[in-house]
């Protein structure tokens, strides 16, 4: 039975199908932005046929497949959903306006007010009111409700958030509130805060809700189409959707919270760098994934992913948790300008699946990073893509010579040198965001690179950082979708109740651990999860008295609690910040907020065994020549063939590795070993950044 990753990226649309015995294929098809779905079926059909059998064939013997799409975050990103409507408690109308009283850029004075998502007329104020303690102190208006349903017909929205205050506590209102819009709104699509967000500060909770409104028309239209496309083609299990929170969920979860499957795609690459550094004791790493549009990077501290849940999407926070990705516009389809000042740029806008890189032949003339490599001989044409893609290098440096040579007074080999240094200082940025800007010491951490580019910059960039090791996949160009193969099935359970660390009510504790576990283990049993499948982990959001954000910690699992198991969550708590902020104040009591259920639903992987191949002879390895930054010109480094990766072999730089889906750069003074699953390890040198004129390779006996 076949595990099937899909992830649809800006320019290509990846495809990871792992066998039970362990063994990977891999896919990359170009996006079809039009219309998604082709590109999924166009690459079902090509793997289908690597496979060696029809599509109704493979998806028959396909246990697990799961999908991270991008149709959510292009429909925040790209502002193209349907008009939708707001209710909301009369006289909080303008919370979305008002947001959390900060601009995003508090210095920038020139700064416009982010555009909320729902026009002011189409906030409507209802009266009602639920208080802290969860009593109605205003009983719901129906008719507000009935009247605000048609304003909401005359406009014609695809859908309506509904966030009341205090709803979290107690959420008759709301519940009311939606089936009377059921029924005067029939077929438009309605999403409760108190489903979605069950957590206090009402701007994050609005948000959210709004955002699941906003992209719930277009989600339902387009998962609703990919499960009849693959059911009808054969698949008898119900597909999976990537969530931002790192794990998988039914569709019918993701439709019930929309919101989560924004940033879906670049959230599994954590799982997949996990998969491959855990068995090498590595659990301190840094992902990359170079993909077209952008990228990516995550940290990954003591063997867990750190997640966030003060993310923003266009400004807008989602408010739920998320694997913390940090994504910037340096993709390999990235378009590099010279400005009005002779300053070269790299981004933000990208050149995307269509018309692609000048260098795809496909109409597009503007310079990116992909020409860049190709006019310095990092990547070679003839096995680019597996062959399957032609790459044409006149037309890079035509493009190159054009938009960047010219205006700086420069040819196009240095002009392509200069596109590539800016693009990995945007890099090195992006990765200091997640680390150096944290108080976290990169030095101490292992990159793992994935996407069709990023093993192009790797070395590179651990060894600007200081960084001793970098592992690159199998699976590297299709890092996310592998990811996707390999990750499980999770949900996010919250109760809000609020306490000081000195007086909980533990009673009260053990009764909503109680319920919250019942919610969760019947969830995860719909989904068709055996109790030995599943595991529950305990959270609490915590703060000092005074704070404004507060720290996920830790709670132990127990049958009930007492005074003193409150006080082992509060010293978990002060670890942490100790460790995140490098003070802590243990004589100060906490506040905890949200008491909440980490709920996975544990997918058996099948056991995986890796044929070893034998050890190639000594042979000589051809070479070609690429630019060396060093001496500023052109030099011949050693090619390493995919049918030269097998387990035991090692290289040493300067040399360039072609695989079908990605292509490495090892420097001078670098060395590679191939592991026993085919998995690359970089020991990085520590001599200047260079591309030698010498190359070697030595093979393990």
């Amino acid at each position: 039975m076949f595990r099937v990753g899909v992830d649809i990226g800006g320019t290509f649309t990846d495809f990871t199908v792992v066998d039970p015995a362990g063994r990977i294929t891999l896919w990359k098809e170009p996006t079809t932005p039009d219309e998604p779905t082709r590109a999924i079926e166009l690459g079902l059909t090509a793997v289908s046929e690597v496979l060696g059998c029809t599509v109704r064939e493979f998806l028959e013997q396909t246990r697990l497949l799961v999908h991270g799409t991008t149709i959510a975050t292009n429909q925040v990103v790209q502002r193209n959903g349907p008009e939708i409507g707001l209710l909301c408690t009369s006289g909080f109308r303008d919370v979305l306006y008002l947001r959390d009283g900060f601009k995003p850029e508090r210095f920038n004075i020139r700064l416009d007010h982010p555009r909320e998502f729902v026009e002011r007329s189409l906030r409507l104020g209802i009266r009602e009111r639920i208080e802290a303690d969860g009593t109605a102190s205003t009983d719901l208006v129906e008719e507000d409700v009935r009247q605000a349903a048609a304003i909401l017909r005359d406009a014609e929205v695809g859908a309506v958030a509904i966030a009341f205050l205090w709803s979290i506590v107690n959420p008759v209102h709301e519940d009311r509130a939606a089936e009377i819009l059921a029924e005067e709104l029939p077929g438009v699509k309605i999403l409760r805060s108190s489903r979605v967000l069950p957590e206090i500060r009402e701007w994050e909770r609005t948000s959210a809700t709004t955002l699941s409104a906003y992209i719930a028309p277009g989600i339902d239209d387009y998962l609703t189409r990919l499960k009849a496309i693959l059911s009808e083609a054969g698949l008898q299990r119900r597909p999976l959707i990537m969530q931002i929170n790192g794990g998988c969920a039914s569709v019918e979860e993701i439709l019930e919270r929309p919101v989560n499957a924004l940033g879906s795609g670049p959230a599994a690459a954590p799982a997949a760098a996990l998969h491959h550094a855990l068995p090498l004791d590595i659990r301190n790493l840094i992902t990359i994934d170079l993909g077209g549009t952008s990228f990516d990077v995550a940290l990954i501290r003591d063997g867990q992913p750190t997640m966030s849940r003060s993310i923003q999407v266009d400004m807008q926070p989602i408010g739920v948790p998320a694997v913390d990705v940090n994504s910037v516009a340096a993709g390999g389809g990235s378009m590099a300008h010279v400005d009005s000042g002779g300053v070269l740029h790299v981004g933000p806008q990208s050149a995307g699946a269509v018309p692609g890189p000048a260098c795809y032949g496909a109409g597009g003339t503007r310079p990116t990073v992909t020409d860049a490599t190709v006019v310095l001989g990092y990547l070679e044409p003839a096995t680019f893509l597996g062959g399957r893609r032609t790459i044409e290098t006149d037309l890079a440096s035509e493009a190159i010579r054009k938009d960047v040579g010219e205006p700086l007074g420069i040819d196009v080999t240095e002009a392509a040198a200069g596109i590539i240094r800016v693009v990995r200082e945007n890099m090195v940025s992006a990765i200091r965001a997640v680390s150096v800007e944290r108080g976290i010491d990169p030095r101490n951490y292992t990159i793992v690179s994935g996407g069709g580019g990023g093993g192009l910059h790797a070395a590179w960039l651990a060894r600007e950082l200081g960084m001793k090791q970098v592992i690159v996949p199998p699976a590297a160009g299709t890092l996310s979708s592998f990811g996707m193969t390999v990750t499980d099935v999770r949900a996010d359970h919250v109760s809000p109740y609020f306490s000081v660390s000195d007086d909980v009510d533990c009673s009260r504790l053990d009764q909503l651990y109680r319920e919250l576990e019942h919610e969760a283990i019947e969830s995860l049993a719909r989904d068709g999860f055996e109790s030995d499948q599943i595991v529950l982990e305990r959270q609490v959001d915590a703060r000092y008295q005074g704070q404004v954000y507060e720290l996920t910690v830790p709670v132990p699992t127990k049958e009930s609690y007492n005074q003193q198991d409150i006080v082992e969550i509060a010293d978990g708590f002060h670890r942490e910040h100790q460790s995140q902020f490098t003070y802590a104040r243990p004589e100060m009591p906490l506040e905890f907020l949200h008491w909440r259920i980490v709920a996975v639903g544990k997918i058996p992987a099948d056991q995986e065994s890796h044929e070893v191949t034998s050890v190639p002879s000594t042979d000589e390895l051809p070479t070609r020549s690429a630019y060396s930054e060093v001496d500023g010109e052109f030099v011949d480094i050693a090619v390493i063939s995919e049918e030269r990766i097998v387990p035991g072999a090692e290289f040493h730089g300067p040399a360039v590795v072609d695989l079908g889906t990605t292509t490495v750069l090892l420097p001078s003074d670098d060395s590679l070993s191939v592991l026993q699953d085919k998995t690359l390890l970089i020991s990085v040198g520590t001599r200047d950044l260079s591309l030698a004129k010498t190359a070697s390779s030595t093979y393990a006996e």
